[in-house]
């Protein structure tokens, strides 16, 4: 018999309900308790309100998209979430990034605007997206006529409309919302042309501005003065005399993560730091490497470009990443990071 018992309370199933499937703002919803036992219930709603009713009631006053969540018998393990979303009688749509309407969105950050269309009967929907105020923006979608935008902007603007134009049952409509765009600030790439001209490109992920001249005279001096072939490690000195016993044909390295980044006639290659797993990252004419590896990545530069590649997913210094264009720079001498966000 005790068998069984336990055998039931395994079997136990926390869930719930509600109604109506596409609740409207306004709306009373009711939330049915589907849990098979229980004595004491636990409801939040996802916009700060609680209840403790078996099958509670609720009015949501904005539109938008909530968690909820049902917590029986104040037992953790005992819980089950649910997304709702709470539609507009009048079309609307929100952004990935909760915070946007309040703190604006960073510059170079994907968002998505998704579609909020009250269509109790199913009635075909067509979609029309654009932004006014800037032309600082990429899309990402594969079409601006779908009910979801994804979009990242690259200028800070303080005032930018998302417009998403609706044709519902023979009807327009239109919404706007106003978002501002702000700058982030992040590490930058320095770059030395062999002529001496200094610039320098600020990084976003997997993304950069477009590169600028580089004014600043203590950071140019320190640019110019740049060299990879001294390395401080644990408090130890190496120099490329240290490693040129062991390679030869080394002609530079920066030491990061317990490995050694080295160029050669021949490319850039990583190896542990006693010098096992030796890997090629490049294989080519490198003009120079990078002096350090920040955000976990490696840059160095090419005849014509400079090249980055993250060093992420590392077997035995085998990466799965490969390396990517950051710009068409020619004949990059030396390059820097600066470690100051700026």
């Amino acid at each position: 018999m005790v068998g069984c018992v336990l055998i039931a309370c395994d079997k136990q199933t926390i869930n719930f309900s509600y109604a109506p499937v596409q609740p409207k703002a306004g709306e009373s919803i009711q939330f049915t308790n589907l849990s098979t036992s229980g004595e004491e219930w636990e409801w939040t709603f996802g916009d700060a309100s609680t209840s403790t009713g078996k099958n509670p009631t609720k009015i949501y006053k904005q539109a938008g998209t909530y968690t909820v969540t049902l917590k029986v018998d104040d037992k953790a393990n005992k819980t089950v979430s649910k997304s709702i979303t709470i539609y507009d009688t009048i079309p609307n749509f929100t952004c990935s990034l909760k915070e946007a309407a309040t703190n604006g969105i960073p510059i170079f950050e994907d968002v998505t605007f998704t579609a909020m269309v009250y269509n109790p009967y199913n009635y075909t929907v067509e979609y029309s997206w654009s932004i006014i105020g800037t032309d600082g923006y990429k899309i990402l979608s594969p079409t601006q006529t779908k009910s979801e935008l994804k979009v990242y902007f690259s200028k800070a603007v303080d005032n930018v409309t998302v417009r998403m134009k609706i044709t519902l049952n023979g009807e327009v409509r239109e919404t706007d919302n106003i978002f501002k765009i702000h700058d982030v600030k992040t590490n930058s790439v320095m770059m030395m042309t062999k002529d001496s001209a200094c610039w320098y490109q600020r990084v976003f992920g997997n993304r950069a501005e477009a590169m600028r001249p580089l004014t600043d005279s203590e950071l140019q001096k320190e640019l110019k003065l740049t060299q990879d072939t001294v390395q401080i490690y644990n408090g130890k000195t190496f120099t490329l005399a240290d490693l040129q016993t062991v390679k030869p044909g080394v002609r530079g390295f920066v030491i990061a993560a317990r490995k050694v980044y080295f160029r050669t006639a021949n490319g850039i290659f990583v190896a542990n730091i006693d010098g096992s797993f030796e890997e090629p990252i490049w294989l080519g004419t490198v003009f120079t490497e990078c002096a350090d590896v920040v955000n976990n990545r490696l840059y160095w530069a090419v005849k014509d470009s400079v090249m980055y590649m993250p060093l992420i997913g590392s077997e035995n210094n085998k990466f799965t990443t490969t390396p990517s264009l950051l710009n068409k720079m020619d004949s990059v001498m030396n390059l820097l990071i600066d470690k100051d966000k700026r």
